[in-house]
């Protein structure tokens, strides 16, 4: 509007500036100057105007830019107010508690944090022996036998096993993390015969004995940069996968009867481990590996698990693990399923582990062995794994040798012989195992799986002689396991993922089938001795962990 009115007036002015060229010819010399003196008058007029109409415009252009950069403002505000939010709401970031895939505490500067969680895991099963293990007098007559072999055709029932509860963080930064955890245990510290029908505890039903609370992990661990870090504590030795897998994210459950007898399980030491894009190693010394390669009958003898500094009887123990990453991505691998949609993985693995032990049946003094008691344990192990995106394949060998002065039978929890500390010369013993899992999802949260167990003693050294037993104890004890044939099972079932490895049921059943020594007696997955015929196990299982 002011635009069109400074047009009109330039007009105006134009079309009078004319009509005074015009008349200027004709008129006299007053009128000329009259004329002239009001033209002077217009043009200043006409200045003033120019300039209000300059202010006028400038006024309008300032009120635009501020529109303008107020609405720029405004956009730029709620966008790092929806960004905040959204990290909120998928790190916890300014939070102090609530939950991120688990319960957590933290400070507002995020320098302290608490992570709560833990699992619970109810199982029933049901482990069937073809036939019994009778025995029989002088007179022909069955008579019960104590011996390390079951004679139980039938057991069956309920149980928790595994009950955990996990505390783990970080405290000044993230690069000081702790964990603790810790299990009630479904086994009585008490011994308990099972071996007869019907069965005959000593421990009572309910008390201190009854789900006595083990410590699995305790450790701190400082990262000290360009992927090198440093572990002190109680924790799984660096040697295998099937330990390596947390007990949640196993494919049936539990880790197979090959990694409960061939892994060497936690101790507690320091670990030094790096890791990279494609690879990862980490080292360690420790106490010594958890000997159960023979299940009750210990080689090397060593239990580290939470024990005293003055009760160690490794002298040296050192263990190693190196991982090849040959696709996909490690988080991948934290688990021994691969679901639908998973990115593709190969993960390749070694490890070997080697203690020197020194036999310690009492806190004050070592046995009397001959030529120092000493025991060599020597462990080699590979996996290969293969993640399908739906599906995966998973192998594993393991080689152990020990050249063991000084073995015993841990029976009934306490070193048979009681205070005599009697200790039998094994001599150099060589053991292989191997297991090839491989499983399928039927749809987007329901998985089918099959897999082999193997192990077998490949030198039994001087294992042969114990049916004749060391001096002044039963051959019912030590007898049963000079018996050293192979171990072999099928195991298949299903997981229906309710919320994956979170919530979820499982069902499988194991056949055997020839007869199973004592020495690969396994609790854990329902393996019993049936030193007459083939057996089977029926397990099912509901997990949830928070």
């Amino acid at each position: 509007m002011r635009r069109m009115r400074i047009g009109r007036t330039g007009g105006l002015l134009g079309v009078t500036a004319t009509l005074l060229t015009a008349t200027a010819q004709g008129q006299d010399a007053t009128a000329i100057e009259e004329m002239a003196r009001r033209l002077a008058d217009i043009e200043k007029q006409n200045e003033t105007l120019k300039t209000r109409v300059n202010e006028l415009e400038a006024a309008d252009a300032d009120v635009w830019l501020t529109q303008e950069r107020s609405d720029q403002i405004r956009a730029v505000v709620t966008d790092v107010l929806a960004d905040a939010e959204t990290r909120v709401s998928l790190q916890s970031s300014g939070m102090t508690a609530g939950w991120d895939d688990g319960f957590f505490l933290a400070s507002p500067d995020g320098r302290f944090r608490l992570e709560v969680g833990g699992m619970v895991q109810v199982r029933y099963m049901d482990s069937h022996i073809r036939e019994g293990w009778p025995t029989f007098n002088d007179q022909g007559q069955q008579e019960q036998q104590f011996a390390a072999e079951d004679d139980v055709t039938s057991r069956a029932g309920f149980d928790i096993p595994h009950a955990r509860l996990d505390f783990k963080g970080h405290v000044f930064g993230p690069d000081t993390r702790f964990r603790v955890q810790g299990e009630f245990t479904n086994e009585r510290p008490n011994s308990i015969q099972l071996y007869t029908n019907p069965i005959a505890a000593s421990s009572p039903e309910n008390g201190s004995s009854n789900g006595a609370f083990e410590l699995l992990d305790a450790y701190i661990l400082q990262e000290i940069g360009n992927g090198w870090a440093i572990r002190v504590g109680q924790f799984k030795l660096p040697f295998d996968r099937g330990w390596e897998v947390p007990i949640a994210n196993q494919l049936t459950g539990e880790r197979n009867t090959v990694a409960l007898h061939m892994g060497i399980g936690r101790s507690q030491g320091i670990e030094l481990a790096w890791g990279g894009d494609t690879t990862r190693a980490r080292v360690a010394f420790s106490d010594g590996g958890n000997d159960r390669i023979f299940d009750a009958y210990h080689f090397s003898t060593t239990q580290p698990l939470n024990s005293p500094y003055d009760f160690s009887q490794a002298e040296l123990a050192f263990s190693g693990r190196l991982e090849f990453k040959l696709a996909g991505n490690w988080r991948e691998f934290d688990s021994m399923t691969s679901p639908p949609g998973s990115e593709m993985g190969v993960l390749l693995g070694v490890g070997a582990h080697w203690q020197q032990s020194k036999v310690m049946l009492n806190p004050s003094s070592y046995n009397a062995t001959p030529d120092g008691g000493y025991n060599d344990w020597f462990a080699l192990t590979g996996d290969l794994t293969w993640n399908l995106g739906g599906g995966s394949i998973s192998a594993a060998a393991y080689y152990h040798h020990v050249a063991s002065k000084s073995s015993y039978l841990y029976f009934g929890f306490s070193p048979v012989g009681g205070s005599n500390n009697r200790t039998f010369d094994a001599g150099n013993v060589a053991m292989f195992g191997a297991s090839l899992y491989g499983s399928m999802y039927l749809t987007a949260d329901f998985e089918a799986f099959v897999g082999v167990d193997y192990m077998e003693v490949v030198d039994n050294g001087n294992l042969g002689a114990l049916a004749n037993s060391p001096p002044g104890l039963s051959a019912d004890f030590y007898g049963a396991f000079a018996d050293t044939s192979n171990f072999s099972s099928i195991t298949a079932g299903s997981t229906w993922y309710l919320d994956g490895n979170d919530l979820k049921w499982g069902f499988s059943v194991s056949y055997f089938p020839r007869s199973i020594s004592p020495a690969w007696t396994t609790p854990e997955t329902g393996v019993r001795s049936t030193p007459v015929s083939d057996a089977y196990t029926i397990r099912t299982y509901l997990q949830l962990m928070f």
